[in-house]
């Protein structure tokens, strides 16, 4: 018996909206849900990877959509913001596959 991937249809995972400072500084700014992702990820030349689980650098014609899903709505249209995908499974813990299991698909970051 196999478990279930818990990470088909973007499900257990977080995107994280940051931004890198000039100094080379890693800000998070906001963290998007699955419906923001399925609100904007149209936008992005993803290839196969239909969730978005690489980083994704977010184009400066396409910061004002993000901007709607962030709190407070306002990005600094001189800086450069990405996505990044992270695993957020309820119990907290890591995901890793059975001895000689493979994942499916990309195992995002923790």
């Amino acid at each position: 018996m196999s478990r279930p991937y818990p990470f088909g249809e973007g499900m257990n995972v977080a995107w994280d909206l940051v931004v890198w400072r000039g100094d080379h500084e890693r800000v998070e700014i906001a963290v998007l849900d699955r419906e923001d992702i399925v609100e904007v990820r149209g936008y992005f030349d993803r290839g196969d990877d239909a969730w978005m689980y690489n980083v994704y650098p977010v184009p400066t014609a396409l910061l004002p959509k993000i901007a709607d899903l962030v709190p407070g709505g306002q990005l600094d249209l001189d800086l450069e913001y990405c996505i990044e995908a992270r695993q957020v499974l309820p119990s907290e813990e890591l995901w890793t596959p059975e001895p000689g299991q493979l994942p499916p698909g990309h195992v995002p970051s923790p």
